[in-house]
């Protein structure tokens, strides 16, 4: 391999989600709809507890009993709320393309600040796809979650590698100045031309 290190976002990098899809399916079990008008501005008001989650602090059937009692929702097993949870992603496929077609010559990892029923979700689903990763850097496994520095440090120091070696692509600006500020090669993700652009930048051959 080249000696460097390709690291990917999961969530709107490789996989587009919609939260639009949950807010759609869960509100039909409660009876405060309003609740579900906008999922994105609820995620954001109940940001300690999906952080929680995220980090692995929060079991999921934990997590599932909070969202009961948050959104109202009534006569919803938990099977039936991990479908309606898990049922938001869509392949990015020009992307994933490309990360086949670099596996083969370079080291790829993975990180996301993901939970375990959307990534169990998502591996179960596409084992291909991920197979194609060297590492899979997960807060709820790693219990820390971009862009606090110590997932940086993490993964810095499990590769055993300069940072400045590491190329580092996420839709999420903060999360790419945190990267950047630990030493690592960090580009915001916007399509597959400006990643094929920053992989050059950084010397990959795409």
């Amino acid at each position: 391999m080249s000696g460097k290190v390709i690291i990917f976002d999961l969530g709107k990098v490789i996989f587009d989600y919609d939260l639009n899809i949950i807010s759609e399916s869960l509100s039909e079990y409660s009876p405060k709809k309003e609740l579900f008008e906008n999922m994105e501005q609820f995620v954001i008001s109940h940001i300690d507890i999906f952080a929680k989650y995220e980090r692995g602090l929060i079991e999921s059937r934990d997590f599932y009993k909070t969202m009961i009692d948050l959104l109202v929702l009534e006569n919803l097993s938990f099977e039936k709320f991990s479908d309606i949870w898990n049922n938001i992603f869509t392949p990015i496929q020009d992307v994933i393309d490309l990360v086949i077609s670099l596996s083969h010559r370079y080291d790829l990892a993975m990180l996301s600040n993901t939970n375990e029923l959307h990534f169990n979700f998502l591996y179960k689903k596409y084992p291909d796809i991920f197979l194609k990763f060297k590492k899979l850097h997960l807060s709820y496994l790693m219990h820390e979650r971009k862009p606090d520095a110590q997932i940086y440090e993490q993964v810095i120091k499990e590769h055993n590698i300069e940072p400045h070696n590491i190329f580092f692509t996420d839709d999420n600006k903060e999360n790419v100045y945190a990267a950047m500020s630990m030493g690592i090669k960090a580009f915001s993700f916007k399509n597959i031309i400006k990643l094929r652009q920053d992989l050059e930048c950084f010397g990959i051959e795409v």
